[in-house]
């Protein structure tokens, strides 16, 4: 049996034939997106590769022959050469129609393939619990032991109790027979949070292959407040404009929010739920020194706490209010 090699290993010629397969499977199922063709010449050079991104099929798979102007270098194949497969690392069957024969330049062979592999995950280093800050994004790392026979290749989804943006990483992450694959998920912390709260974090790192094959596990997001923040209603930086109370307060369903500004400057005002969801985002634009309000209409939203938030160049002003209807 060959071993494995990197792709980069395969050396391109001038001359290649094409391969492919349109009822191809992995462990009795059509061959799932991922997954790794390899093909090899009878002297075990390694001279194709795919990689299948339609669920069932793979190809056209370029397999590159031998060239007669290097003779010190054997590159692959030769016209009548049979060429074996193997799917994520293990030996395929070729099930026709055609016969697996490499050919001259441009030929093209539909080989359907087949192969099986036992399956296997285990967890080898679970994410710790970790404490943040508003408007921070949090990284959490996982990393599992390949416990199956052939390679796997491995995707990472979530969830927070507070409903908070997971960004999954992005692609598949492949692991050897033994080998171990890393991978991670980004928790979105919401900027408007004006109190120490705690997150649990529950996530799974799914074979490719197989998504009944997986680990599990939890981690909690801390988010504390920054101690230079003070309560909600104080200004973060810099000082020279003043945020006032909205009226009326309780409202339902509108409301006046105004504020002074000491010199002309940009603006920008939005609303957040108590998830610290955007409700509302507006750019005021540039807005002269005095006295300026907004109307908001709460009519689409249901009853419960709401927050505010007006800011001016780098300053920040955040104040509490209440939709009852």
């Amino acid at each position: 049996m060959p071993i494995m090699a990197l792709a980069g290993d395969i050396i391109p010629t001038t001359t290649w034939a094409n391969f492919y397969g349109s009822v191809t499977a992995y462990n009795d199922n059509p061959i799932p997106v991922g997954s790794i063709i390899d093909a090899y010449d009878p002297d075990g050079i390694y001279c194709g590769t795919d990689t299948v991104d339609i669920s069932g099929k793979y190809g056209f798979l370029a397999v590159y022959g031998d060239d007669s102007r290097t003779d010190d270098i054997d590159e692959g194949a030769n016209p009548g050469d049979s060429i074996t497969f193997y799917i994520n690392g293990r030996m395929a069957v070729a099930n026709g129609p055609e016969l697996p024969v490499w050919t001259e330049l441009g030929g093209e062979s539909e080989v359907n393939l087949s192969a099986s592999a036992m399956l296997g995950i285990e967890s080898v280093a679970m994410p710790g619990d970790q404490t943040t800050f508003p408007g921070q994004t949090v990284r959490y790392y996982v990393t599992v032991r390949n416990t199956g026979e052939g390679i796997d290749f491995y995707t990472i989804s979530g969830s927070t109790s507070h409903g908070w943006i997971i960004k999954p990483m992005i692609g598949f992450v492949y692991a050897l027979p033994g080998g171990e694959a890393t991978i991670y998920f980004d928790v979105l912390i919401p900027t408007a949070i004006f109190h120490a709260m705690t997150d649990v974090v529950d996530f799974r790192v799914s074979s490719g292959i197989d998504a009944s094959v997986y680990v599990e596990g939890s981690a909690i997001t801390s988010v504390e407040i920054p101690t230079d923040v003070g309560d909600e209603n104080e200004v973060l930086l810099p000082e020279g404009f003043r945020l006032n109370q909205n009226y009326p307060n309780p409202f339902n369903p509108a409301t006046t929010i105004s504020f002074d500004l000491t010199s002309k400057a940009a603006v920008e005002f939005e609303v957040f739920n108590l998830l610290g969801q955007t409700i509302e985002h507006q750019d005021l634009g540039m807005l002269g020194a005095g006295s300026h309000s907004i109307e908001f209409d709460g009519h689409d939203l249901a009853s419960g706490i709401y927050f505010y938030r007006i800011k001016v160049g780098e300053g920040v002003q955040v104040r509490k209010m209440v939709l009852m209807k």
